[in-house]
């Protein structure tokens, strides 16, 4: 049995997938297998996956498309690794990323969890000024997680029993983009989380990534299955309104720089779900986003805090 099960789930992404299951072999860590579920690509994606044949520890599956929880929540039930590890077609992985995080997991056993943090790239992988989160956080951090999903897919290496405890993935979600949230809020909000607290994953901007309408749609479907719960506002110590309120502010800034009127609607109904929400960092990169320069809200972006 492998110590670690990779998981890569993946719909017509074979131009990024062969650099994908590269990052995976040059782990310095070498205790891994790798299951490539293919979610009805119509592209070379089984093709590329071929190339690794002479590989035993590289696998393919295929399947109909059903969406991306559905694949991965496939990928972990056809693996046995006692650590499972997510790593989407077009991010990357620094080599001595698995061998940082096992050793993580294995100083704090408490952890249902480690993430580390992630460098934005550009579609020929050079780096841009985001990283998230600015500012890692470890520990009892539900609070801090509600309030933004801080952890990109990619950046987490997990324990399976604890995934199989929350149930995986929600494949039933009715808008998909932030599923990956609402796992870590599930396992969040009953275990502690490691962070390794360097940046050893790479994520891929490019114009195929989720839409920002469609994000904003999950998020809201993440939100309000969350919120579904009356104890959670306790715990997380912010209302329901409050958090429909910063994503809505976190999505008028993203969308600021081509779409100005857009965001300035999106603006004013942030402000009417939450007036008090205007305080808040998201309102404050929102803001600058509308008012200042590009070149100054860039330079923003990449401050740390």
């Amino acid at each position: 049995m492998p110590a670690v099960s990779v998981v890569i789930a993946t719909y017509n992404q074979a131009r990024w997938l062969g650099q994908a299951i590269d990052d995976v072999r040059r782990q310095t860590f070498r205790d891994w297998e790798l299951v490539v579920v293919d979610d009805g690509s119509t592209d070379s994606t089984r093709a590329v996956v071929a190339r690794y044949e002479g590989d035993s520890r590289v696998r393919y599956l295929f399947q109909p498309n059903q969406e991306r929880s559905a694949a991965r929540n496939r990928g972990i039930a056809a693996t046995s690794g006692r650590l499972l590890a997510f790593l989407d077609a077009d991010d990357r992985w620094v080599p001595e990323k698995l061998a940082k995080q096992v050793a993580a997991l294995a100083a704090t056993p408490e952890a249902a969890f480690c993430y580390t943090p992630a460098r934005f790239v550009d579609g020929s992988g050079a780096p841009l000024a985001t990283r998230k989160p600015p500012r890692s956080v470890a520990g009892w951090i539900f609070p801090s997680l509600v309030r933004a999903n801080l952890i990109i897919l990619a950046s987490v290496v997990a324990r399976r029993d604890r995934v199989e405890e929350v149930g995986g993935f929600d494949a039933a979600l009715p808008v998909y983009g932030c599923e990956d949230w609402d796992l870590w809020l599930r396992l969040a909000r009953r275990h502690p989380v490691a962070v390794v607290d360097e940046e050893l994953t790479l994520y891929r901007a490019h114009d195929g990534n989720t839409a920002p309408e469609q994000l904003l749609r999950s998020a809201f479907c993440v939100i309000d299955k969350t919120y579904a719960d009356p104890a959670v506002a306790r715990e997380a110590g912010i209302s329901r309104t409050a958090i429909r309120a910063r994503h809505l502010w976190y999505h008028a800034a993203g969308v600021a720089a081509t779409h100005r009127s857009a965001a300035a609607r999106l603006a004013l109904k942030a402000f009417g779900e939450s007036p008090s929400a205007v305080l808040t960092r998201p309102a404050a990169g929102a803001l600058a986003a509308l008012v200042l320069p590009q070149a100054a809200v860039r330079r923003l972006r990449g401050l740390p805090g």
